[in-house]
């Protein structure tokens, strides 16, 4: 539903998420955050992410809405690290360090304060990007869509009934078509969350069981929860790991 004429619209806030095939743009009621109106400007291999987002800031719909708030919603790799050890200066170092194949630079390091968890998600979002949209939105709050699961995962976590073993860790684990992103939690204390690139089961199934590993985590007593896993992901890691819903 496009806005139209002269009116000007206050009830509403715009959301736009920026991933790997381009952006989408979505209209939300203020309200009851329903979707009014949605757009999607993808970014062909040749074309520069930054110019195909000032074009699409300037769809002439957006003009009708005088927004209470915009949020841009960064989807890509992110890792967390303890509010208590959290130093602005190192953010870029400790990127590399947790994803030494990405290019970033200090301009593009991003980072989104998570109190209730006593956390901090490091995210990268190129400068150029950044730049075009505060153009048009100076007050732009910039998010990172890990951290938006990761609040996800710890309201479940505390919904879950105690486990009889306090030592019980719980993983969570959802997957795109490029990625996943987990969040290992003991009770309700964030332990561990990362993403990682991956776009076939085998690659999943390895990075997976991989980080199982390294965390120490049991294969039979700890639980795994899974969204957005094939049939065939689930198969493959149910020969390994016994909870797993």
């Amino acid at each position: 539903m496009l806005a139209t004429g002269s009116n000007s619209f206050t009830n509403y806030r715009l959301s736009i998420r920026f991933g790997a095939d381009g952006f989408s743009f979505s209209v939300l009621n203020a309200l009851g955050g329903s979707a009014v109106q949605t757009d999607r400007f993808p970014v062909a291999e040749q074309e520069i992410a930054a110019d195909v987002l000032r074009q699409a800031l300037q769809k002439p719909y957006l003009m009708d809405y005088r927004f209470q708030s915009v949020e841009f919603v960064v989807e890509g790799l992110s890792t967390i690290v303890p509010l208590e050890h959290f130093n602005k200066s190192g953010m870029l170092a400790f990127y590399r360090l947790c994803f030494p194949g990405q290019q970033a630079s200090v301009a593009d390091m991003q980072y989104q304060i998570l109190s209730s968890l006593e956390a901090v998600m490091i995210f990268c979002l190129d400068g150029d990007i950044l730049r075009v949209v505060q153009e048009c939105y100076p007050d732009v709050k910039v998010c990172c869509a890990d951290a938006q699961k990761l609040e996800q995962f710890a309201t479940q976590q505390e919904k879950r009934p105690a486990p009889e073993e306090a030592e019980q860790r719980d993983a969570y684990v959802c997957f795109d078509e490029k990625r996943f992103f987990i969040a290992v939690f003991r009770r309700s204390k964030l332990q561990y969350a990362a993403s990682q690139d991956a776009s076939n089961d085998n690659d999943r199934a390895f990075l997976l069981l991989g980080i199982w590993k390294a965390l120490e985590l049991h294969p039979q007593k700890d639980a795994l929860h899974l969204e957005g896993a094939s049939k065939e992901l689930k198969k493959t890691l149910a020969e390994y790991l016994l909870n797993i819903d």
